[in-house]
């Protein structure tokens, strides 16, 4: 499904609720790897964890502006 289509259509609030919980829940589970885990990881799996945690935290958080502004309106 396209963005335009998503934040356009009448199922916009579904649409951001169910991506926000996807995403939340993989936040989760990197913050558990993180703090868990990282004695199993060599130093370049440990960066390319850490990188891919803030990559997914910011992306959230580009889609929680946008659900604010769509649902705004």
């Amino acid at each position: 499904m396209g963005l335009k289509a998503a934040l356009t259509g009448k199922y916009h609030k579904a649409i951001f609720n169910s991506y926000e919980y996807g995403e939340s829940m993989a936040k989760y589970t990197y913050k558990k790897a993180l703090e868990n885990d990282l004695e199993n990881l060599d130093s370049e799996q440990q960066t390319m964890i850490k990188a891919q945690h803030a990559s997914l935290v910011a992306d959230l958080n580009k889609v929680k502006m946008m659900r604010d502004l769509v649902m705004d309106k």
